[in-house]
């Protein structure tokens, strides 16, 4: 027979549970389970998490509420120990801080991430654990801080804005090489190469017309580290040292910085 005590406790959580519900899935009281945390154990075969509960050592299976009777941490919902459907992480405030959608133990629909203060902070998008489509990522204000493309898993084209969202930088693949550009007020003020497969890196700065200003290409050769000034063209017109000639490599260095 339960003491006063624990009927206290008990109806205290769960008109927490009802309070909280409307920032996470809307759940009547019968459709989850409440467990403390630290209830459930994960174990991985295969590659997927499979969760089981501690006291009984059986596979969840249907939607549950971890926390206590004065906050929540999680909502999660599984299928057979794998997570199927909503996975809700909270917090400390009670505000949502993620949000993914799952299928079989892998992700699968949107993951949404939150500052504290409930405002979007990023989104993306899971194919059965594959990232696909565009990732974004927010300024607190809610305006596109990035915008990034995603193909077979792997980013291949980012573009960071301001606040007023005007593009100050953007990274793209060409030809097996990663190409990161510096914009200021519309214009490309520097322009980084970097190779995908071997150590290949080029660093180059314009004018205000559009000319470049400096081409420079760091290169490991014999156990020697040189830095190259190229001309328009790519051509070597200049070839520094760093051992042998410190001072005036550390001119060099303050663009690659």
């Amino acid at each position: 027979m339960k003491t006063i005590k624990q009927i206290i406790v008990l109806t205290v959580t769960f008109l927490f549970l009802l309070g909280c519900n409307s920032k996470g899935k809307d759940k009547k009281d019968e459709s989850f389970t409440f467990i403390e945390k630290g209830s459930y154990t994960i174990n991985t075969y295969n590659g997927l998490a499979y969760y089981r509960l501690n006291k009984t050592n059986e596979f969840m299976d249907g939607y549950y509420v971890v926390g206590n009777e004065m906050s929540k941490w999680e909502e999660f919902e599984f299928k057979e120990g794998l997570l199927n459907g909503d996975y809700i992480v909270f917090h400390p405030n009670g505000e949502m801080f993620s949000h993914t959608q799952y299928r079989n133990g892998k992700k699968h629909g949107e993951e949404l991430m939150y500052f504290p203060d409930g405002v979007l902070n990023s989104k993306s998008t899971f194919n059965n654990d594959i990232l696909v489509g565009s990732k974004f990522n927010f300024y607190e204000t809610g305006k596109i801080q990035s915008e990034s493309k995603i193909e077979d898993g792997e980013t291949v084209e980012t573009q960071h804005f301001d606040l007023l969202g005007n593009i100050i930088s953007q990274s793209f693949i060409k030809d097996g090489r990663t190409i990161t550009q510096k914009i200021v007020e519309g214009k490309i003020f520097s322009e980084m190469v970097s190779s995908n497969y071997d150590s290949y890196e080029t660093m180059k700065f314009f004018n205000e017309d559009g000319s470049t200003k400096i081409y420079l290409q760091r290169v490991f050769e014999n156990e020697k580290f040189y830095i190259l000034e190229l001309n328009e063209d790519g051509k070597e017109i200049d070839r520094v040292d760093v051992k042998a000639n410190p001072q005036k490599a550390r001119k060099y260095f303050e663009y690659f910085n």
